[in-house]
């Protein structure tokens, strides 16, 4: 049912390398994939196996594919199909691994809760699947902040960020807000729509170690209307 009784600023932020660093989670992934093979399937000769993982992300390299080469390397017995049951197991376990040592990125606990303590909506619109954004959103401890029917997740939504739709979802819900504000970082994708829609866009304060290569867009409507050096510099738009 629509507030019609909030009429300050709502808050809409994306997730990955916005709110945190990205590439934390992957790592902690890695990690995992390799106790699974040490520990339930007794594979060896995988030490450092989660070091080649994430070199392999950094230099935006297929370390799925990495995996399963070093898999058929380290166990030439196994068959094609064994391999590829195990790289199902571990690529779910990867996806849904629960994040516990991640934490948001730096000055986003302290904005958060400044926007909390002003009484301020916030919203969450992100791209992925359900059950690797919900382990993030659960180890960061985001519930705090953002109500559960403000929370848009493309896969269980049923449309990404190329798409108005969450967005919209969000106006209606508060239709007589002040201004809405999305804060990502992705030039790509992450923009576009709100800036169709009306809305403030701000590009969070990028870390050289994000997942994605950086993009700088060429089109007006993919930029975002100010880039954040900080990310105390938000409340400047509050």
């Amino acid at each position: 049912m629509a507030d019609y009784s909030y009429h300050g600023v709502v808050v809409v932020w994306d997730l990955d390398d916005t709110l945190f660093r990205e590439r934390d989670y992957c790592r902690e992934g890695f990690k995992l994939i390799h106790d699974i093979l040490r520990d339930k399937y007794g594979v060896k000769q995988i030490a450092g196996l989660p070091l080649r993982l994430d070199s392999a992300l950094r230099k935006r390299r297929n370390h799925f594919a990495l995996l399963e080469n070093i898999l058929h390397k380290c166990e030439p017995s196994y068959s094609d199909e064994k391999i590829q049951t195990l790289m199902h197991e571990l690529v779910g376990a990867y996806r849904n691994n629960p994040g516990a040592r991640i934490s948001l990125a730096p000055g986003v606990r302290e904005v958060l809760d400044e926007l909390a303590r002003r009484g301020i909506v916030m919203a969450l619109v992100t791209d992925g699947r359900s059950g690797t954004q919900r382990a993030k959103i659960a180890a960061l401890g985001l519930d705090r902040y953002i109500p559960e029917q403000n929370i848009y997740i493309s896969e269980e939504a049923g449309f990404d960020k190329t798409s108005p739709d969450n967005f919209s979802a969000i106006v209606r819900e508060y239709p007589e807000a002040k201004r809405f504000i999305y804060v990502g970082d992705n030039e790509r994708k992450d923009f576009m729509m709100p800036n169709l829609l009306g809305w403030t866009t701000l590009k969070a304060p990028r870390n050289i170690d994000n997942v994605h290569e950086e993009y700088v867009a060429d089109d007006i409507l993919q930029c975002p209307s100010i880039k954040l050096s900080s990310f105390s510099e938000l409340f400047a738009n509050i």
